[in-house]
């Protein structure tokens, strides 16, 4: 079973006869310990798709009006609020991309990790064990307690560590306005993965952040990943990063995915001319200097859709048929998803 299992997602802003409709009828898997990316130029529905998971778009004004969000096989779109906060921190937590707006700036960062433990990971007697009682562990005698907290700053220090923060026994007492933005977004993910999260959302995690402090972030959620076994669903409009972190890539335009593939597979050879188009949009090193290739117009904002293939206006090789129905997203090669009749 899928850890993550979007599926037909529809949501709108505003209702009736105003409503705009945001995310249109995506759907998405996420497996255990695989990395997805999710990709497409700024305001495709990014975002709000992968807020959708633990419900943190506000409803009004969102308006979840068809599909379903498994998470752990259960559907969070028919969640009640208590249910929905044991979720959000303790099953998937959530990276943003401008940590000095998401960290509390009168508080100390310690402090702020600790109130994520303290909601999600109370502490616990050094003695404590799991009992085999039950069928749950028979035959395996008796196992001790992931990550036993005893005592909540020792484990605050143990996550600054693991995030690569230097002398995190003074770092706790720093307020985020002492860190550089660098350190900053470690504090974050140190805060996400407090609560020892089966899911990751990093929404364009390194957009506030110079090169090398990007490619420092990048190879921590990488590192983590694999010492941790979560999973993560890495938000980005930057295709040069996916080769190196993403096990599967989706591509979003105008609220819906027009393509779904392993992340070589695409990268060797995308299929849907919108993809084509941000790969050839990647700046390239070798060939010497020229001017760069962009993508003629605009995503169209909600509301103002156009008829048949929302990308039809901007693609090269569109037909006057692209304009008369939207294309399916439909399996074209084994594990390979398109949303373009003319693919080929």
């Amino acid at each position: 079973m899928a850890l993550l299992e979007i599926k037909n997602l529809k949501m709108d802003f505003g209702a009736g006869a105003d409503a705009l409709r945001a995310v249109d009828g995506v759907s998405l898997t996420i497996g255990a310990s695989e990395t997805v990316c999710l990709v497409g130029e700024s305001g495709c529905g990014k975002s709000v798709t992968a807020l959708s998971i633990a419900r943190l778009v506000a409803t009004p004004p969102a308006n979840y009006v068809g599909g379903e969000i498994l998470l752990n096989g259960q559907d969070t779109l028919k969640m009640s609020n208590g249910e929905l906060q044991k979720i959000r921190g303790g099953v998937v937590s959530y990276v943003f991309q401008d940590p000095g707006a998401s960290l509390n700036p009168v508080f100390r960062i310690g402090n702020q990790i600790k109130e994520s433990l303290k909601l999600h990971r109370p502490l616990t007697r050094p003695s404590a064990t799991l009992s085999p009682a039950g069928g749950e562990g028979r035959g395996e005698g008796v196992r001790v307690l992931k990550n036993v907290i005893t005592d909540y700053d020792t484990e605050v220090i143990r996550l600054l560590k693991l995030v690569g923060i230097p002398a995190p026994e003074s770092r706790i007492r720093n307020y985020p306005f002492e860190m550089s933005g660098g350190m900053q977004q470690r504090v974050m993910i140190a805060m996400a993965l407090a609560s020892e999260p089966k899911l990751l959302v990093a929404d364009e995690p390194t957009t506030a952040l110079d090169v090398t402090i990007q490619a420092q972030i990048l190879d921590l959620l990488s590192e983590l990943k694999r010492r941790l076994g979560m999973a993560i669903l890495l938000i980005t409009h930057n295709l040069g990063i996916v080769g190196d972190m993403a096990d599967r890539v989706a591509v979003m335009y105008a609220g819906q995915i027009v393509e779904l593939s392993p992340a070589r597979e695409l990268l060797r050879r995308p299929l849907h001319p919108y993809t084509k188009a941000l790969i050839n949009s990647v700046p390239k090193l070798a060939g010497g200097a020229s001017r760069l290739s962009a993508i003629p117009g605009n995503v169209p904002r909600i509301g103002n859709f156009p008829p048949g293939c929302r990308f039809a206006p901007r693609c090269p090789i569109a037909k006057p048929e692209c304009s008369e129905k939207i294309p399916e997203l439909l399996e074209v090669e084994p594990g390979r998803f398109v949303r373009c009749p003319f693919w080929k």
